[in-house]
């Protein structure tokens, strides 16, 4: 009778609790799509980035904070990106690469904040848009980004653009980067791959 009574106990407690539920997700949050099994859905033909290139300002100003969406100098010199991106595009990410442009785990950059997961074709580990840092996104002279950092969306057709980035001292030279926009249906857009 006594060995029974920490079985029962046992059972009681798993009763009460119920039968574990799955989180739900949706495209862009919860488990990658790696971890979900599922196939990255193929950008449409007209998003596209066509030039991406480290500007002549790079390292020489500074525009932005670190948190998301600081709009604001911090005392610390940015990064300074040039880009080409065809939309519709509704994030972009900037990511270390190997010469041949295969995403690795490294220096990473991004329009997207919170807990929105980076999609795992970009060869990370489970990185979320608050534990990167942004990129500040220029368009015609003015900031784009909207509340926190985001890109929002990039309306059809080509736009130009300076991409702000904060500098965590990580980006060494010799290494090779590579931005990518993100289609409304998830699909990325690979631009070229750039030595820093």
């Amino acid at each position: 009778m006594r060995a029974a009574l920490p079985l029962l106990a046992a059972l009681v407690v798993l009763g009460a609790c119920g039968p574990a539920q799955e989180a739900e997700t949706t495209a862009g949050t919860g488990p990658s799509r790696r971890a979900r099994g599922d196939t990255p859905p193929v950008p449409p033909d007209s998003t596209r980035v066509t030039a991406f290139s480290v500007d002549p300002e790079n390292l020489n100003v500074d525009k932005i904070a670190m948190r998301d969406g600081g709009i604001r100098p911090d005392g610390n010199r940015d990064l300074v990106f040039r880009a080409t991106v065809e939309g519709p595009a509704d994030a972009l990410y900037i990511v270390t690469t190997s010469d041949k442009g295969e995403p690795h785990y490294g220096f990473r950059a991004d329009t997207i904040s919170g807990h929105e997961e980076l999609p795992s074709e970009l060869g990370s580990v489970v990185d979320v848009g608050r534990l990167t840092v942004w990129i500040a996104v220029v368009e015609d002279g003015k900031f784009i980004n909207t509340e926190g950092g985001a890109l929002g969306n990039l309306s059809p057709g080509p736009h130009q653009l300076k991409l702000y980035v904060p500098n965590t001292g990580n980006l060494r030279p010799g290494s090779h980067l590579r931005l990518y926009a993100r289609a409304p249906n998830g699909g990325l857009a690979k631009g070229p791959v750039i030595p820093y």
